[in-house]
């Protein structure tokens, strides 16, 4: 999803929020903030740099009280389950 070059560059943060946002696609700074136990600012950078590689995206237009989804893990949990080997 990511990439080698984000493991080089990014920050530890973006990649424990990747570890996160793998139990749960949804994201916002305050939730960052509180599961990851970081400061706000800390949470807001971290996304800003998932955003900038394309791995969240915002749920709507808000300013305030940002949500953001990852579209590659959800799209993936709402495949329809494959009960038959193909």
């Amino acid at each position: 999803m990511a990439g080698p070059l984000f493991a080089e560059t990014g920050t530890e943060v973006a990649l424990q929020m990747l570890d996160m946002i793998g139990s749960n696609p949804f994201v916002t700074p305050r939730g960052a903030e509180a599961r990851l136990n970081i400061a706000y600012n800390t949470a807001v950078r971290a996304i800003g740099q998932l955003e900038h590689i394309k791995v969240l995206s915002p749920v709507g237009d808000a300013r305030r009280d940002r949500a953001l989804f990852a579209r590659a893990i959800l799209d993936i949990l709402e495949e329809p389950a494959r009960l038959k080997p193909a």
